[in-house]
């Protein structure tokens, strides 16, 4: 929650391109971004964030400006049985929340140690729409299974903007944990490892995703986006103990060369970051398409660290995707595409479901 405030403009301290600082009534002075809220001048009307100062936090005593104008109006519901820990921080819509790691929290004791994922097999994976097909899948290939999907603060930051996850959210088997600036998740944490320790020694859950909101970014460069954070969230997962399973980011749809066969946004990382052993699953393909891959795959050489390939037959995964598939009700689109125009991307999200749950039998 947040606390707000009407005040009004008494002087402009300070002012460049990006950001005026405005001294109000209050003892503190408020900061205005200029790319969030319009340019604020003397004897102007603001609603101000004041969470910060109210939860008496070490954030740079500042209050912040959400907007400008007579208009404007207050919406009071801070709750302090929410927690200190803020989101969106330094930004006029910083807001608490509730984190499990935090001291008001009902589990902040599970994080007084480390801890181990015990060799737990970790899926990490790209894009947002991945999210419903590996749900539907874990309905076809292990019916009870639970699911929590992690999702990192690198893209989309507001959770609820998702139609995959508001479709999901009811469902008994399936929960969300956001992380960093990331926000609305069923449960909130700080960090990457706690959302695993969360999801493994908490909610016991069967499956684990580790994933961003709706909304990467691509800037056709070669470090440019927003997939070199699978890299990151694999050798955390390493680190603890977990075996990262990579969901390979495959299409013969897309009309960007760079995306054709395996994405360059899941070999890049594979090749420049990855300091630890990894699995990566691929569909077992036919004629030019596994041509295609198998040629990808030998750019793996420059790897600092091999990834191990699970093969799993077409047929087989073609089966078990449209199984899942006929259990959302609706149709799933990546990049625009459907199960018809780019099965290859589908098929590529259940064979590392499969792996996955193949692997955590062992």
């Amino acid at each position: 929650m947040f606390a707000e405030v009407r005040d009004q403009i008494k002087a402009i301290v300070f002012e460049d391109n990006h950001i005026q600082i405005l001294q109000t009534s209050r003892t503190q002075q408020a900061v205005l971004y200029k790319a969030l809220t319009k340019k604020g001048r003397i004897g102007d009307t603001v609603i101000l964030n004041t969470t910060a100062s109210e939860l008496n936090l070490g954030t740079g005593g500042y209050d912040f400006v959400k907007s400008v104008g007579e208009n404007a109006h207050v919406t009071p519901c801070l709750n302090r049985d929410d927690g200190h820990i803020l989101k969106l921080r330094y930004t006029p819509m910083q807001h608490q929340v509730l984190s499990v790691e935090s001291q008001e929290s009902p589990y902040h004791s599970l994080f007084q140690t480390a801890f181990s994922l015990e060799k737990k097999p970790v899926l990490v994976g790209e894009l947002h729409s991945m999210i419903p097909i590996l749900y539907a899948g874990s309905k076809v290939l292990d019916k009870g299974a639970t699911v929590c999907i992690i999702i990192d603060d690198q893209a989309a930051l507001p959770l609820m903007l998702s139609e995959h996850i508001r479709a999901l959210e009811g469902e008994e088997t399936f929960v969300t944990i956001t992380v960093g600036q990331a926000f609305g998740g069923t449960y909130e944490a700080i960090t990457i490892q706690t959302a695993l320790q969360f999801a493994h020694e908490h909610l016991k859950a069967d499956i684990i995703m580790i994933t961003v909101g709706p909304g990467v970014v691509g800037t056709g460069s070669y470090y440019g986006f927003t997939g070199m954070s699978l890299a990151n969230w694999s050798n955390n997962v390493a680190a603890l103990g977990g075996i990262p399973v990579w969901i390979p980011r495959l299409s013969f749809a897309d009309k960007r060369k760079r995306h054709r066969g395996i994405s360059h946004h899941t070999l890049t990382p594979l090749i420049e970051a990855v300091l630890t052993k990894v699995i990566l699953p691929l569909p077992l393909l036919k004629g030019d398409r596994l041509e295609m891959i198998d040629n990808q795959l030998s750019l793996l050489q420059k790897a600092k660290v091999s990834p191990e390939i699970k093969w799993i037959e077409e047929q087989e995964v073609q089966q078990k995707t449209e199984q899942a598939l006929r259990t959302l009700g609706k149709d799933i689109k990546t990049m625009g595409r459907g199960y018809q125009e780019d099965p290859a991307f589908f098929w590529a999200v259940v064979a590392a479901l499969w792996t996955s749950l193949n692997l955590g039998r062992e």
